[in-house]
């Protein structure tokens, strides 16, 4: 190997490690496994303060982009629909798609594998992004030519081993699969396993969470300055913690007097033992307001800075109720950074779909994502908006499907509960007994 390619190497090498290591102190700051800010001497209490706001912030941005259910609908092709919908719930769609998305909110890209099956549905399998390892060609980022997906394991006889499985894609249709083991202190790998993939495209989908321009690798919402700010607010609460645990409490001090001249009466009165003797209190002249308004601010920038509003995670400083214009303004930067994420995950989604219909032998339909919705809906809002629409000649049907209601089923129900009612009213009047009359038919 020349210098050149050595050198080349060298700095992929590099920049691997520095991807894991990203990889590793951005899943400690979600966990609040982050280094504390203040030392803790031998025998002293620990005052460190770890209120972890990105775990909150991250799993915000899972919930509104598919935490509430996030659909597709295929039209009328109820066969693609009927096979989707089997394969990912026998993935566990819901885990599938939260871990999923969380693994790009953390590490800034998210891999899927497709694992076909000998009996039954494929497998829908998300990747660890630190075991991935993409080579894309010389003048496309995005068009991955090969993936080398690596983890450490155990044997069943307890002894560490190391596995790999390459897929790298040998012409228009066709990929190579190619599994593999080692020991930890071997360099030699023995193939264990290799198996044709003949379809145009690999097994593997992934997607940027936000998009990075000229990179492979995406943004995450847990970026280095944002964690550099969650560290900041640790420290500053530890060093309010400090000062309460050592001042917030009162010290009383004396002069012109000897410690053994002071006398405590039965009834805990104080005698000084001469008129020029005094005895104070020394108490904590400040209020903490600048360490505080420093947390306030420095809370405020986090949440600035991921577009994830303090009111989104349940803080609201009103009481009374928000409009549906206030609130659209009060979430408006979770909405866009949703909606540049829809892009980057929606186009994976349905890239995953397309793969899996043709796996199936099925043929692929041009699918819908139905995201949910970001920003609270206001109940009453809504339907008195529906009243007016309806007012202005907007029908029935469609106001209902806008309020999520199937306008056939509602149709059904109505007609039911109308001949229902119709028959217990006549059920009632057949048993109801005949009342004598009189003589003069009263």
């Amino acid at each position: 190997m020349g210098f050149f390619e050595n050198t080349m190497m060298q700095q992929m090498a590099l920049e691997e490690r520095q991807r894991l290591e990203r990889f590793a102190a951005a899943w400690a700051a979600y966990y609040g496994r982050g280094p504390k800010p203040l030392k803790i001497k031998p025998g002293k209490p620990d005052d460190n303060v770890q209120a972890n706001r990105l775990r909150v912030i991250v799993n915000k941005g899972v919930t509104a982009l598919v935490g509430k259910g996030m659909t597709w609908d295929y039209g009328t092709d109820e066969n693609a629909q009927a096979y989707l919908d089997a394969v990912w719930k026998a993935s566990r769609r819901s885990r599938t798609l939260k871990t999923c998305v969380l693994n790009g909110a953390v590490c800034g890209h998210t891999f899927v594998k497709i694992a076909p099956q000998l009996a039954g549905v494929p497998r829908i399998i998300v990747l660890d992004p630190a075991t991935v390892t993409p080579y894309w060609a010389k003048d496309d980022v995005n068009s991955v030519r090969k993936y080398r997906i690596q983890w450490n394991d155990v044997e069943d006889s307890g002894r560490p081993i190391i596995r790999r499985q390459v897929i790298e894609q040998l012409g228009p249709a066709e990929w190579l699969i190619t599994d593999s083991e080692s020991r930890p202190d071997s360099p030699t790998w023995t193939v264990t396993a290799t198996t044709p993939w003949l379809y145009p495209f690999a097994p593997i989908v992934d997607c940027q969470n936000l998009p990075a321009p000229n990179e492979f690798w995406g943004l995450s919402d847990i970026e280095s300055d944002v964690i550099g700010l969650q560290r900041s607010i640790d420290f500053t609460l530890s060093n309010i913690q400090r000062i309460i645990r050592y001042h917030a409490h009162p010290k009383t001090w004396g002069k012109g007097f000897n410690a053994t001249e002071l006398r405590v009466a039965a009834d805990e009165t104080i005698v000084l033992p001469n008129a020029t003797a005094e005895l104070h209190n020394l108490e904590m002249t400040s209020d903490l307001g600048s360490s505080l308004e420093l947390y306030k601010r420095l809370k405020e920038a986090i949440h600035d800075i991921t577009q994830v509003p303090e009111v989104a995670t349940g803080k609201l400083d009103s009481t009374g109720p928000v409009s549906g214009v206030a609130l659209q303004v009060l979430y408006q930067p979770l909405v866009e950074i949703t909606e540049a994420k829809r892009e980057e995950y929606g186009e994976m989604f349905l890239e995953l779909n397309r793969r899996l219909l043709i796996l199936g032998n099925m043929q692929p339909s041009p699918g819908t994502l139905i995201w949910p919705d970001v920003i609270p809906e206001d109940i009453l809002a809504e339907r008195q908006a529906a009243l007016i629409d309806m007012q202005l000649g907007v029908s029935q049907d469609t106001i209902l499907q806008g309020l999520d209601y199937d306008p056939d089923a509602e149709a059904a129900k109505r007609d039911a509960n109308g001949t229902d009612a119709a028959d217990k009213l006549l059920t009632a009047m057949t048993r109801r007994p005949m009342q004598p009359m009189g003589v003069n038919g009263g």
